[in-house]
């Protein structure tokens, strides 16, 4: 009887015992930060990933999300140059989109770093960082090594800003570009082009080929000086001009859908080189041949 009552009295402590660790492992798996229902309702308020080839500095992709002061969202898309897209949208659910991706391909459980085992020349390397409201944030990359998902999640996020790549030439395209060049010595150039319902009207002037005259051409040509545009790196609006009559003088006036210019003003001595050559190459197609 006396072996009877201990046995029970044995089996009741291993039951406490177990109820006891349940008890405990359940109240740390609700404290921990990790596991809390609460770090669900938090939002992103920046994404970036990028992906490129170390040798190739046109090769990959980088996408910027970051949310502003004053409510906007700030997106930067930069497929290969020079098809850069710097742009701002109201629409928060962006980061409502991307939590989902991070969760979907398990992101919060990348390793920090990535690395081969031997050493690679001439690879791809990558990098990925979200932040919430919180303060929270998590950041992951690496060279010719990645996640066994790494593949899937590039190309979810790659088809996910499909549609911002589309919204953003909608929104931010180029309606209206002048360029003009001129100075005392024989050179006096303009080139306008603006984008029409059908056709774009394109007027050039050129004392050299002695050509003055206005004429209907694509409005694809427009998406060609967008591209020129970013190549050359015309964002700022600045005025650098000079009375010395021995400097040539130009201009770039653009003018985009959502009300965005640009305006410069400037002598050849202050501008990147060669992008009066680049515009003035581009127009050359409607001036006269040489015989």
């Amino acid at each position: 009887m006396q072996l009877k009552n201990n046995t029970n009295q044995q089996l009741m402590k291993k039951h406490l015992l177990m109820i006891g660790l349940l008890a405990f492992a359940v109240s740390c798996v609700s404290q921990n930060p990790k596991n809390n229902n609460e770090m669900n309702t938090e939002r992103l308020t920046y994404f970036s990933f990028d992906h490129h080839n170390t040798m190739a500095r046109f090769n990959g992709e980088k996408y910027q999300v970051s949310a502003m002061k004053d409510g906007r969202i700030h997106i930067i898309i930069d497929e290969g140059f020079p098809k850069e897209k710097d742009f701002f949208v109201d629409d928060t659910t962006i980061f409502d989109e991307l939590t989902a991706i991070v969760k979907e391909f398990k992101m919060d459980k990348y390793k920090d770093n990535y690395q081969p085992t031997m050493r690679i020349f001439d690879g791809d390397s990558w990098s990925l960082y979200y932040k919430y409201d919180s303060g929270q944030s998590h950041s992951s990359g690496g060279y010719m090594a990645w996640p066994k998902n790494y593949g899937e999640a590039r190309q979810a996020i790659s088809e996910y800003f499909k549609k911002w790549r589309e919204y953003a030439v909608e929104t931010k395209r180029i309606d209206f570009f002048r360029y003009t060049s001129k100075n005392n010595q024989g050179c006096d150039i303009e080139y306008r082009l603006e984008r029409g319902e059908e056709e774009a009207t394109l007027y050039i002037r050129n004392a050299e080929y002695h050509t003055d005259k206005q004429l209907s051409v694509s409005n694809d040509f427009l998406e060609e000086i967008q591209e020129l545009v970013n190549v050359y790196g015309l964002k700022d609006n600045i005025s650098r001009t000079t009375d010395d009559d021995n400097v040539t003088n130009y201009s770039y006036l653009v003018n985009y859908s959502n009300g965005d210019t640009i305006d410069i003003k400037g002598y050849y001595t202050t501008f990147v080189s060669g992008t009066g050559s680049a515009f003035q190459y581009f127009f050359e197609r409607w001036l006269p041949k040489e015989e």
